[in-house]
């Protein structure tokens, strides 16, 4: 055997290719580090100079959310929580503020320049961003805000009375208090359960209900990003919200007098009827609710890697849901342009894109790195669901493949439309990625099989082979095939390169 075999891997790889390859991946680590530490940093430093914090109280700031990060992880010494105390992990690396993931500062700088003046707060926010690269440029609070309940529900739900006569949300719980004899606490409580269900439905904007008190119930929080009202109700909504409650939850027997009190607008006709359209979208909810939580129970019970709590088992619903929208029917591949490039200062795809689950093979490692992203968003959108439909891909496979994607920053991708939007998305850039070493391997995009990495293990035969036409010399040694019997429920990444 030449000596040249004896300094090659499995697969022909000459072990200084192999040493470059590792050297390479240390320094990348090592830049993203630097960048990671430089943003979190720069991003403070605005603070101090935008924002009505003291240098010191920026600092503090800065302080509490390195502690607050350190002492999540699994390798933390304990130690007090002071401002000023430095905190090292158990292999004596020190925990900074460039070890806390950017996205929670980004949260907890908008969360602070929020409680700021709110005639300035605004202008802070935007100078504090502006250029930070990877921030929004326009916080929460401005965002439009979003009505689940903008259109009536039924014919009915909207009053029939004049303009002028039209009862607002306040008349109409009185009229119902009336109808059912309830003292003023248990209209408060009504009152506060018709307000939260109207402030729910925005993810970014929580809305907590609280019971007790003289008033019943208070609602803090709301899609409005401020605490939801009754004002805030559209009346419809809030018309529908009362019919449902004297369905469900009033006597019997005084049923028709609190319907009467409340809706005089309509004719008993009509009040039978708007009682039953409401009563039928009632049991279709709880129809779809049983559905759901059927699922995720089955998802609880069946889902590889296994959640570990009911709220992640509904983000893998949620995503499932989001998979079965995205447009794919008249799907068309052709590049149309330059759709960015990629930032390879951050994490790369970090597993195989061969097989779920595996480290990259040495074929994937060798490739030229392309830099030009030619697929806009819905196309990328698209072929992930193509992908994960049906082949030995799941959804989550795919996903901790590409590494530094959590799920619900690829729900995010994925729930867009448009053909840019998104385009700033690690979930974009990693995943065009993924799907471009597929194809410079010769794998198909839209499809995975088993045979994928036969595959690969023949193609490699062939270049070993010189009889096969291919002139590369030979190392000598017999290819290693694929493992295609490993545990595909092992999807955590483990790379030694992909590690921060």
């Amino acid at each position: 055997m030449s000596e040249s075999s004896e300094s090659s891997d499995d697969y022909g790889i000459d072990e200084g290719i192999r040493e470059q390859i590792k050297q390479h991946y240390e320094e990348q680590k090592e830049r993203r580090a630097i960048f990671h530490w430089k943003r979190n940093t720069h991003l403070l430093d605005n603070m101090k100079k935008y924002t009505d914090m003291s240098d010191a109280e920026v600092d503090e700031f800065g302080y509490f959310m390195v502690a607050a990060d350190y002492f999540k992880l699994p390798d933390h010494r304990g130690g007090a929580i002071d401002p000023g105390t430095r905190h090292y992990r158990m292999n004596g690396k020190e925990h900074t503020i460039g070890d806390v993931p950017f996205k929670h500062i980004l949260e907890q700088v908008e969360k602070r320049i929020k409680e700021m003046p709110v005639d300035r707060r605004t202008e802070m926010f935007k100078q504090v961003m502006a250029d930070v690269p990877g921030t929004t440029k326009n916080p929460d609070w401005e965002r439009e805000a979003i009505n689940p309940n903008a259109e009536p529900a039924t014919a009915f739900s909207t009053s029939k009375a004049a303009k002028d006569s039209i009862k607002c949300n306040r008349q109409l719980l009185d009229d119902l208090a009336v109808g059912l004899g309830m003292d003023d606490r248990q209209k408060g409580m009504i009152e506060a359960q018709i307000v939260y269900h109207d402030a729910i439905g925005d993810d970014k904007r929580p809305a907590t209900l609280f019971f007790g008190g003289d008033t019943g119930g208070k609602v803090m929080g709301g899609r409005l990003a401020r605490d939801h009202t009754l004002a805030d109700v559209p009346n419809h909504f809030c018309r529908d919200q009362i019919m449902d409650y004297i369905n469900q939850m009033a006597e019997k027997e005084k049923r028709d007098i609190a319907r009467a009190a409340v809706f005089s607008d309509l004719d008993p006709g009509e009040k039978v009827a708007y009682s039953t359209a409401i009563a039928e979208n009632a049991k279709e909810l709880g129809r779809k609710q049983k559905e759901e939580g059927d699922r995720l129970d089955e998802i609880m019970e069946t889902h590889k890697p296994k959640p570990k709590t009911m709220l992640e088992a509904r983000n893998i619903l949620d995503q499932e849901n989001l998979l079965d929208s995205i447009p794919d029917d008249d799907l068309d591949l052709t590049q149309r342009g330059h759709y960015g490039d990629l930032d390879y200062s951050m994490k790369r795809v970090v597993k195989s894109v061969v097989k779920p689950g595996c480290e990259k093979l040495p074929s994937e490692e060798t490739l030229s790195w392309l830099t030009t992203v030619d697929l806009d968003c819905d196309q990328l959108r698209a072929c992930i669901k193509r992908f994960t439909n049906g082949g030995i891909w799941s959804i989550d496979q795919f996903r901790l493949a590409l590494g530094g994607v959590d799920r619900p920053n690829l729900t995010k991708f994925l729930e867009k439309r448009g053909e840019r939007q998104g385009i700033k998305s690690r979930a974009f850039q990693l995943g065009w990625e993924f799907f471009k070493t597929r194809e410079m391997l010769g794998l198909n995009i839209l499809e995975s099989s088993k045979d994928d990495g036969k595959q690969i293990e023949e193609k490699g035969k062939k270049r070993k082979n010189p009889a096969a036409g291919d002139d590369e010399p030979t190392s000598g040694k017999k290819a290693k095939p694929v493992d295609l019997t490993a545990d595909e429920s092992d999807l955590e990444p483990n790379s030694v390169y992909a590690k921060e």
